[in-house]
C-alpha cells in the first residue's frame, strides 16, 4: 500500500513540473509570431524565457526552506496560485515589458514544483532506491517538454500564441485540484527546524554537494540556452514555420528521456556513469561550435550536438542530483531549493547572455555549450579522484 502511494505521488509530482516545464518550452515555436504581434525584434523575445528562468530560480531559495519548516502541501498551493494570477496577465497583455513581467511571476509561482522534484522523492526513498525512483522521475518530467512545442505549435497555428498561455491556465487549475484533494503531507515528523541561514551553510559547506550543484547548473544551462536560441535560429535565420520548428525544437528530446532510463539501470557503477554523461555533454559543446566556427548551419549541425547533449544532462540530472541530496535527509526541501534555484539562476542568466549575443549563427550557441560542458567535467574531476566515493552499482 505504501509503495503504491509513492507511485501515486511520483506521478502528481510529474503533472506539477509538468506546467513548469510546459510554461517554458511551449511558446518557442510561436516566437516569430510573437515578436510580430508585440513589434518587437526576434530576439528580444528570448528575455521572456530569461525572466522565466531566473524567477523560477530565485523563489526556490525561497520555497525550500519554508516547505522544511511549514510542510509541503501549503507551499505547494501558494505557488500555483501565483502561477495562476500571472498566466492571466500574460494571456491579456499587448506589451513586451507586461509579458516579461508576467512570466517572471510565474516563474515565481512554478518553482514550488522545481523544489518538489527535489524534495519529494527523498521524503519518500533512500539509497538506491533514491536514484532509481528520480531516474524514473525525470524520465516522466521528459514528456512534458516533448509535448508542450507540439501543442504550442498546433495552438499558435490554429489560434494564436495567447492560446499556448490559455492552455497553461487551463493545465495548472487541474494540477493544482488535483494537489489539493489528494496529496498528503510528507514532510518527516522528526525534521528539525533549522536556522536558513544555518541550513544553507551546512550545504555549501559540503565540498561533494557544491561540485554536484555546479554540475547540475551546467547540465541545465546548456540546454537552456539551445532553448533559448533554436526558436530564433530556426524560425527566424532558417526561415521555417513555426509547426517545422516545433518538430525540430522537440527531436533531441528523446534522448534525454533514453539517458535518465540509462542511467537508472541496474548493477551500473555510479562513477562509470557520471563519466559518460559529463563527457556527453562536452563533447556536444564541441560538436555544436565547430559548425559555427565554420560558418556552417543546417538543421542536423543543430539538431545532433543538442541530442547527444540531452543524453548526457538525462543522465547526469538523476544522478547528480542523487548523490548531492542523499546525505541531507532533514534538509531535503533547503537542498532542493538551492539545487533548483542556482540550477535555473544559472540557466536564466546564460540564456539571457545568449541574447546579447549575435543569432545569425550557431557560434554563439556552441562557445555557451561548451562552457556548460566544460564546467560539467571540471566539476566531476575532484569527485571521481575520491576513493571509494561512489564506487557502489545504482
Amino acid at each position: 500500500m505504501k509503495r503504491q502511494r509513492n507511485v501515486n505521488l511520483l506521478l502528481m509530482l510529474v503533472l506539477l513540473v509538468a506546467v513548469g516545464q510546459m510554461a517554458q518550452t511551449i511558446y518557442i515555436p510561436a516566437m516569430a509570431d510573437m515578436a510580430h504581434d508585440l513589434a518587437v525584434s526576434k530576439g528580444a523575445v528570448q528575455s521572456v524565457m530569461a525572466a522565466y528562468l531566473l524567477t523560477y530560480g530565485i523563489s526556490q531559495l525561497f520555497y525550500g526552506p519554508l516547505a522544511d519548516r511549514v510542510g509541503r502541501r501549503p507551499v505547494i498551493l501558494a505557488g500555483m496560485s501565483i502561477f495562476m494570477l500571472a498566466t492571466l496577465i500574460a494571456i491579456t497583455t499587448n506589451s513586451l515589458l507586461v509579458l516579461i513581467l508576467a512570466s517572471a511571476l510565474q516563474g515565481v509561482g512554478t518553482g514550488v514544483g522545481g523544489v518538489m522534484a527535489r524534495t519529494l522523492p527523498r521524503d519518500l526513498y533512500a539509497g538506491s532506491e533514491l536514484r532509481h525512483a528520480n531516474s524514473l522521475l525525470n524520465m516522466g518530467i521528459l514528456v512534458s517538454p516533448l509535448l508542450a512545442p507540439l501543442i504550442g505549435g498546433v495552438l499558435n497555428t490554429l489560434v494564436n500564441w495567447r492560446a499556448c498561455f490559455i492552455f497553461l491556465l487551463v493545465l495548472c487549475v487541474i494540477v493544482t485540484y488535483s494537489m489539493a484533494r489528494w496529496m498528503p503531507e510528507t514532510r518527516p515528523v522528526d525534521a528539525p527546524r533549522s536556522r536558513l541561514i544555518t541550513s544553507y551553510k551546512t550545504l555549501l559547506g559540503n565540498g561533494a554537494f557544491s561540485c554536484y550543484l555546479l554540475m547540475l547548473i551546467g547540465g541545465l544551462a546548456g540546454i537552456a540556452v539551445f532553448e533559448a536560441c533554436s526558436g530564433v535560429l530556426m524560425g527566424g535565420v532558417l526561415g521555417l514555420n513555426s509547426m517545422m520548428v516545433s518538430v525540430l525544437f522537440i527531436l533531441p528530446i528523446p534522448a534525454a528521456f533514453f539517458g535518465a532510463w540509462f542511467a537508472g539501470r541496474q548493477n551500473k557503477r555510479f562513477t562509470t556513469l557520471m563519466w559518460q554523461a559529463s563527457l556527453s555533454c562536452l563533447l556536444a559543446g564541441i560538436l555544436m561550435w565547430i559548425p559555427g566556427i565554420l560558418g556552417v548551419m543546417t538543421i542536423w549541425t543543430l539538431v545532433v550536438p543538442a541530442a547527444l547533449f540531452f543524453f548526457g544532462a538525462g543522465m547526469l540530472f538523476p544522478l547528480a542530483t542523487s548523490g548531492a541530496m542523499e546525505p541531507f535527509p532533514f534538509l531535503a526541501g533547503t537542498a532542493g531549493a538551492l539545487i533548483g534555484g542556482l540550477q535555473n539562476m544559472g540557466s536564466g542568466g546564460l540564456a539571457w547572455l545568449s541574447a546579447q549575443l549575435p543569432q545569425n549563427s550557431q557560434f554563439s550557441l556552441g562557445m555557451l555549450m561548451t562552457l556548460a560542458g566544460l564546467l560539467i567535467v571540471l566539476c566531476w574531476l575532484p569527485l571521481a579522484s575520491r576513493p571509494g566515493h561512489h564506487e557502489q552499482a545504482v
